[in-house]
């Protein structure tokens, strides 16, 4: 009797059992992340005296900013990509008539290598308002780079600078992919 009570229990477990991962069946999940938007307030740049009659000059300045590191399971297949930068005319310029070249790069905590990000020269004749907004032309992976607690940026600008002191808004937006099959 305890015999047949075994075989009815236990035949529809070992059957459930074989479905389900034994017989060789594959769990596959994927998530994509299209926007993640990182914004740095209030970023300042020195105002250059005289430099309407300087003509194009080019300076630059960094800043660190902190984040929660990525700690991803060495089984998750992911990416992180750079795909736009937004920069906002905050005070001392209303537009970003004056930029004609704009490089920005990123150097994670304990890194040294800088990982460009964007490399914009405006084009002739364009119109450029309060808000510009470039796409990277290459988006590289930066999974790595992002499992560190914290990153500098670097931004250099070029052009015809403001005379006096002036700020912006820079927002980075990163999307993402991760895979896990088990």
């Amino acid at each position: 009797m305890n015999t047949l009570i075994k075989k009815l229990v236990l035949a529809p477990l070992f059957t459930l059992a074989i479905a389900s991962g034994f017989g060789g069946c594959m769990v596959s999940v994927e998530a994509e992340v299209p926007d993640v938007e990182v914004t740095q307030h209030d970023v300042e740049f020195p105002g250059v005296p005289g430099a309407s009659q300087l003509g194009d000059l080019s300076t630059g300045m960094s800043f660190t900013q902190e984040r929660p590191a990525l700690d991803l399971p060495a089984q998750i297949d992911s990416s992180v990509q750079a795909v736009k930068i937004e920069l906002t005319a905050k005070t001392g310029i209303t537009n970003f008539e004056f930029l004609k070249a704009l490089r920005i790069t990123m150097v994670p905590k304990g890194g040294s290598e800088p990982i460009e990000l964007i490399n914009y020269e405006k084009a002739p004749n364009a119109v450029v308002g309060p808000v510009l907004t470039i796409a990277a032309k290459n988006p590289v992976n930066i999974l790595e780079q992002w499992k560190a607690d914290s990153a500098t940026f670097t931004v250099d600008v070029a052009g015809t600078l403001p005379e006096a002191k002036w700020t912006i808004d820079m927002s980075v937006h990163f999307a993402g992919k991760a895979s896990f099959k088990y």
